[in-house]
């Protein structure tokens, strides 16, 4: 099925069963529809874990484009905060495809807590003021075949701080995508 018949399929059960599928504009307005400890509870979440707007904060992501088979590539993750007033936090993220068969942060600053799960890093960089920037580097070796190697990188802003790195992790939207060709 097609995109456009998807989406016309969603909207018509959406419509039977009575609901909508946009999402409300704000928290203000899902806490104007929800009830009232409902409403508390979403406005404290809104408020803990509200994200700047992506234009003060900037993330690049540097990697090599080719490897040899049974080698390594190496990202080099450069997060600043541009302009935003403040101590900020911000979860760093990685997914790396099935062609690698092991990940490890090689390194970063100490303000910097990183875990690493399988294919999988999470990082948290605890100190960004405005002006400050940090850089992560991060290797995956590769498998011994030929193909693409596809690594996608994800970060979220908040400046709460007591906020954990798994809740800040699952609120991730924007990511960037690192292909390097397997030789």
């Amino acid at each position: 099925m097609s995109y456009l018949p998807k989406r016309l399929a969603a909207a018509a059960l959406a419509a039977a069963a009575g609901g909508t599928l946009l999402v409300p504009a704000s928290p203000a307005a899902a806490a104007a529809a929800a009830p009232p400890a409902a409403a508390r509870a979403a406005t404290a979440a809104a408020a803990r874990t509200a994200a700047a707007p992506p234009r003060n904060f900037r993330y690049d992501v540097y990697f090599p484009k080719y490897t040899h088979r049974g080698g390594y590539l190496t990202y080099t993750v450069k997060v600043r905060n541009k302009s935003a007033k403040g101590q900020h936090y911000m979860a760093l993220t990685g997914d790396f495809s099935r062609a690698f068969r092991a990940v490890k942060v090689i390194d970063k600053p100490r303000s910097v807590k990183c875990s690493t799960r399988g294919r999988s890093v999470r990082c948290l960089v605890t100190s960004l003021d405005k002006g400050d920037s940090t850089t992560v580097k991060i290797r995956g070796w590769v498998v011994r075949r030929r193909g693409t190697a596809v690594a996608k990188f994800g970060a979220a802003v908040t400046s709460d701080r007591h906020v954990s790195l798994g809740a800040l992790a699952k609120t991730v939207r924007s990511r960037v995508t690192a292909k390097s060709k397997v030789r």
